[in-house]
């Protein structure tokens, strides 16, 4: 691990989770993505078109100083990790982030209430 994960960022990308999920198109999704918003330290983002969800938890090998005790066995995922195109010191720029349950209903909300004005001026 480099000083720059030990030091500057306290080893962020060791904190969380990511999986891609699918994109949502049914009301099915639509609520398993409501429900996992109403835990804690769960979000909900879209980048590049790919809907992702993330959990943030740390590492249980991150150790207190930002280090890892598992380096010499940690999976490629981390050891293909360049900490050149680390998102340090940047937040990661998203088309679209649900921290909440009730961010992500309302924008869905505010979604359906375009379709259906859409819908109305091309019938008019």
């Amino acid at each position: 691990m480099s000083r720059r994960c030990q030091d500057q960022c306290a080893a962020r990308c060791c904190r969380y989770i990511t999986v891609q999920i699918p994109a949502p198109k049914r009301q099915r999704d639509w609520d398993e993505i409501s429900w996992w918003l109403a835990h804690h330290q769960i979000s909900v983002y879209v980048e590049a078109q790919r809907w992702r969800l993330e959990m943030r938890t740390p590492c249980k090998y991150l150790t207190g100083d930002n280090c890892c005790s598992a380096y010499q066995v940690r999976p490629n995922v981390c050891r293909d990790h360049d900490t050149v195109e680390c998102e340090f010191p940047y937040q990661p720029r998203h088309t679209l982030q649900f921290d909440s349950r009730e961010d992500f209903d309302s924008w869905r909300e505010k979604k359906r209430q375009q379709r259906r004005a859409r819908r109305e001026s091309t019938s008019a």
